[in-house]
């Protein structure tokens, strides 16, 4: 599977699609919706800030590796509810300077 996830007050908030409805891009499989389009959707009334306030990643899957890259914030810590369902498949746990919530990004504006 590959997946979107915000991680917002301790929980993520994890959507996810089977690879055989994924989005290819390149060697990748990517989830086929935004951070944006899904925060927009779900989230924006209940928490009123940005997709991109709250800590946030995306696991790819990379066809020719055969292996997921799980990106995330470096806010968060421990990715054990996002690591479960790939227990049984190699992946790789890479930080983006492109998943920086509103703390990490010295250039946020509140």
């Amino acid at each position: 599977m590959v997946s979107l996830f915000f991680y917002v007050n301790g929980k993520f908030l994890l959507h996810k699609c089977d690879n055989d409805r994924a989005e290819k891009y390149g060697d990748f499989l990517n989830y086929p919706k935004s951070h944006m389009d899904i925060w927009e959707e779900f989230y924006y009334r209940k928490y009123q800030v940005d997709f991109d306030y709250f800590p946030r990643g995306r696991v790819v899957f990379n066809v020719k590796e055969n292996c997921y890259y799980i990106y995330h914030d470096k806010c968060i810590d421990n990715l054990t509810d996002i690591l479960k369902d790939y227990k049984y498949e190699k992946y790789k746990i890479c930080t983006d300077y492109h998943y920086q919530c509103h703390s990490c990004n010295k250039n946020y504006i509140l």
